[in-house]
């Protein structure tokens, strides 16, 4: 059945005004284990439903970030041009990450702080938004290291940071 002549103009509108991408959420994988970086691991979203709202995405890269050494962060885009239409999750083979990594030396934190970014695109291949998931602690390399991990470094920043706002409010009473 199709629709009548005159409703024709009203749905172009309401897809006009009402794009098919509303919302833009990282649903996978569950933050509740350990990513292991020697077997390949499904980065999946939800492009209908979040609190990321873009109706102008039209595609997506995926990136994922690491800290090492003493809190500094290092990324690496690892797809690009993914389709929001027609597709909901990527099969990522990390070894050449994990390789390059190894290679360098690089020590990484073994608390769960490490992340995947969605970097949301229009039909131009322009960022519009990005989104970051929960952190995940690594496994399966030996480069995690848990003496000196910037984790520890970075709880203690920010409870440096908390005791330090506590006293400067505490001072204005």
């Amino acid at each position: 059945m199709h629709p009548r002549p005159a409703l024709l103009p009203t749905l172009i509108l309401a897809y006009a005004i009402f794009p098919a991408t509303q919302a833009f959420q990282l649903t996978g994988p569950t933050t509740a284990e350990k990513l292991d970086l020697t077997k390949p691991i499904t980065v999946s979203w939800d492009a209908t439903e979040g609190t990321l709202s873009e109706p102008n995405a039209r595609a997506l890269e995926l990136w994922f970030y690491v800290i090492f050494g003493s809190s500094n962060r290092g990324g690496w885009e690892i797809a690009t041009n993914l389709s929001l239409a027609n597709r909901n999750s990527y099969e990522w083979d990390p070894n050449r990450i994990a390789r390059v990594i190894e290679d360098n030396d690089y020590a990484l934190s073994s608390d769960a702080v490490h992340t995947f970014e969605a970097r949301l695109l229009d039909q131009d291949g322009k960022l519009l938004s990005s989104v970051e998931s929960d952190g995940y602690a690594l496994d399966g390399v030996d480069f995690v290291s848990d003496s000196g991990s910037s984790g520890d470094g970075l709880r203690a920043g920010v409870y440096g940071a908390t005791v330090a706002a506590v006293g400067m409010v505490a001072a204005l009473f």
